[in-house]
């Protein structure tokens, strides 16, 4: 990408996740967006550029692509690139943990997770995102930051340590595709949705297994009764859920970079624990609630699930569940303890070393 070029989209990030999200972008643009790939891999980003500019072709859409070797090893190498590209949109979508991996069963740091929560993890999720949020703060950029990396809870971290955040996507995103995918085609525009990521892992259990209330929805301002029901065969798949969840991040990414406003689900909007139904424009996104349920209502709602998920953010510290506490303690009283939100990279390290130790 030539000097001070600059950018509509930025993604930093180069696994599956973002692979999707290009491809449907080189799809589906409707403008002439200039999107940047950027990472650490000389061979993996010049896969996904050729790929993504031989899509565009394919579909004769007008977006075009480069790439941009990122340094996310500190937030200082960051600053300088970000700078160069001044994109309106920064998409964070590499972690320090795979979600794919992380409670598989096949080690015993995945076997206490399992136990713990996916929660115990949030500071490897958040890391990467902290640094690349930061570097936007230092360069004085305005761009909108988008984070994909567990955001019903990084996003609440970022907020809490006033960092950048527009907000996530994924997640409750699969559930507004699935259940609209069940209306007929004149309902789908009306349909409102309330999810959390704690029902990402329920809805991989097998028929019948589900546990908590299921997530809410609505068509109009009418709220189905038994969404469980209408959904109840559904037992989502792991890395092959990002066929949904990347995709339904794309319309969000399209009208932040100015494509138009949108109805969209979103995680961590704002900051905010779970997921909401949002419009979504040039200037962010606001929250699109059906008119029976507030604001307050519905984050409170979204809260009952982070007992579950084992992690919440209270008063400017990331605080386990009485549970993963329990399940955390005998092997480390000092990550047991929670963290401070401006101590993300120390409570990633001390992550860290667990894992090491564990076998993960």
């Amino acid at each position: 990408m030539e000097r001070h070029q600059r950018c509509d989209i930025l993604f930093c990030g180069t696994g599956y996740f973002t692979e999707i999200m290009l491809a449907d972008i080189a799809a589906t643009a409707a403008s002439d967006l200039r999107v940047a790939i950027g990472g650490r891999n000389p061979a993996r980003m010049k896969w996904l550029l050729d790929a993504c500019r031989a899509r565009a072709a394919i579909y004769g859409t007008s977006v075009t692509f480069d790439s941009v070797q990122l340094d996310a090893t500190a937030r200082d190498t960051l600053v300088e690139p970000l700078r160069r590209l001044d994109p309106k949109v920064v998409v964070q979508s590499a972690s320090a943990q795979s979600p794919w991996s992380v409670d598989n069963g096949e080690s015993e740091w995945s076997d206490l997770v399992a136990r713990a929560g996916f929660g115990m993890t949030i500071a490897f999720h958040a890391l990467l995102a902290w640094r690349t949020a930061g570097a936007l703060r230092q360069a004085g950029l305005k761009a909108h930051f988008v984070n994909t990396c567990y955001p019903d809870g990084v996003n609440q971290v970022l907020a809490a340590a006033g960092m950048p955040m527009a907000t996530g996507v994924g997640n409750i995103g699969i559930f507004s595709a699935m259940i609209g995918g069940r209306l007929p085609l004149a309902e789908r525009p009306a349909l409102r949705v309330l999810g959390h990521h704690r029902h990402v892992v329920e809805w991989r259990k097998p028929p019948g297994q589900r546990d908590g209330a299921p997530v809410r929805a609505w068509i109009g301002e009418a709220e189905i009764e038994d969404v469980d029901a209408m959904t109840r065969d559904i037992q989502l798949p792991y890395r092959d859920l990002n066929l949904v969840s990347a995709a339904s991040s794309v319309p969000v990414l399209l009208a932040l970079a100015g494509e138009g406003a949108r109805r969209a689900h979103v995680p961590g909007p704002m900051g905010l624990p779970g997921g909401y139904p949002v419009a979504v424009d040039v200037d962010g996104v606001r929250l699109d609630l059906p008119s029976g349920i507030g604001r307050d209502e519905a984050v409170a709602w979204n809260l009952q699930f982070e007992d579950k998920d084992g992690v919440s953010v209270r008063d400017g510290r990331v605080v386990y569940s009485p549970k993963a506490t329990e399940m955390i303690r005998p092997y480390s009283a000092e990550i047991a303890e929670g963290f401070a939100v401006d101590d993300v990279e120390a409570a990633a390290e001390a992550l860290s070393r667990l894992r090491q130790r564990l076998g993960g």
